[in-house]
């Protein structure tokens, strides 16, 4: 059984990455503990331009691990979901986990999920339990947005958001994913997917139509059509990602044109 991990990284700090890194090897080796048939691979994409950089970091990092590790170089960067195709289309393995720079996993966490997935083969995706670096709970899970719920998530004054609360809370599925859920019209988070190869194998991985954001909504949807998705809270991790309207004028440019990508290859909901 294999276990292969794709972490892109661009501009998000290599402090934080190393943070990441080091919940990684802690997480492989309380995995390959429990079950001494998994062997693992992790492979750090480099989409910023420091190649060296993040070698030496992952070098300093890993040590005298006996997990697999590489580094791949994209020369500049070329989007986050054709980063992770350069493992999830070139690598073989049961389980592939899709995860970002900024993501910290439990000790348990890989572990958790390899269990759940072996028991349910019905699966083809599995969602975390997240919380921020201040603990409060995330809600990664989304329902398929209405333009409505992105602009009011993104832009809207605090006292619209109030004001829309019930219809937000629903957009974010806060009722339905209380406990372990399953479903097939999930939009799972890309900053944690941990999913089975063979379903990666047969939706070919992220969609070259899109560069940044939305491309874990498609992805979801693509898969949704093969398999279920499951929303599995005892796999936990701490996510400091923020939203695209935080990170300036050339992000929400970027957002604006995945979302338009987004709607018309599945359809427009405005409400």
């Amino acid at each position: 059984m294999k276990l292969v991990i794709s972490i892109v990284y661009y501009d998000s700090g290599l402090s934080i990455l190393k943070e990441t890194l080091v919940s990684i090897v802690k997480a492989l080796d309380y995995a390959t503990a429990e079950s001494q048939s998994l062997s693992t691979k992790v492979v750090v994409v480099d989409n910023g331009g420091i190649l060296t950089q993040v070698k030496n970091l992952v070098s300093q990092v890993v040590g005298t691990s006996h997990h697999e590790w590489m580094v791949l170089g994209t020369g500049g960067n070329i989007g986050y979901g054709a980063a992770h195709n350069l493992v999830i289309l070139n690598e073989q393995s049961d389980y592939h986990l899709v995860i970002n720079p900024d993501v910290e996993v439990l000790e348990d966490a890989f572990s958790k999920a390899i269990e759940y997935m072996q028991q349910n083969p019905e699966i083809g995706l599995l969602s975390p339990y997240s919380e921020d670096p201040d603990g409060y709970k995330q809600y990664l899970c989304k329902r398929y947005p209405a333009v409505l719920d992105l602009f009011l998530r993104g832009f809207a004054p605090r006292f619209v958001k109030q004001y829309f609360s019930e219809r937000l809370q629903e957009y974010e599925m806060r009722w339905d994913l209380k406990e372990k859920a399953l479903s097939k019209e999930v939009m799972a988070s890309g900053c944690f997917m941990f999913v089975r190869h063979s379903v990666l194998d047969k939706v070919k991985g992220f969609s070259p139509d899109f560069f940044v954001y939305f491309e874990d909504f498609d992805l979801s949807i693509r898969i949704g059509k093969r398999s279920n998705i499951a929303y599995v809270p005892e796999v936990r991790i701490v996510h400091g990602g923020g939203n695209a309207s935080k990170k300036g004028l050339k992000h929400i440019i970027m957002f604006a044109k995945s979302a338009f990508v987004f709607y018309h290859k599945h359809g427009w909901r405005w409400a």
